[in-house]
């Protein structure tokens, strides 16, 4: 992903409206990029002051917003690739169960 990719796609990673793998490489871009970082800090900052004004009764730390967003969006990525891999192990042992139990019934 380079940075007018990233730059088009603030709005959307701000809304939660990405998808796993874009914001994957979403995150991944702006934590090596000093200056897509700063674009989303801006673009962050006047969001969150945004939802303030209208009313959300959340306190917001702006100092730790972008870092704390950034965390949870790997945290989010982590958990999705280990329910995967969960599945596909839960699948294979169940598979593995139904084919022995076959062959002990047949042979």
């Amino acid at each position: 992903m380079n940075c007018k990719e990233v730059q088009r796609q603030l709005v959307p990673y701000i809304n939660g409206e990405l998808q796993e793998k874009a914001e994957e490489e979403f995150v991944r871009h702006v934590r090596h990029c000093p200056d897509c970082y700063e674009e989303l800090e801006v673009y962050a900052t006047v969001f969150a002051g945004i939802r303030q004004l209208d009313g959300a009764e959340e306190k917001i730390d702006y100092r730790t917003l972008v870092e704390d967003t950034l965390e949870n969006s790997e945290e989010d990525a982590k958990d999705e690739r280990f329910f995967a891999l969960y599945s596909f192990l839960l699948k294979t042992a169940a598979t593995a169960s139904l084919f022995y139990m076959i062959v002990r019934l047949f042979f």
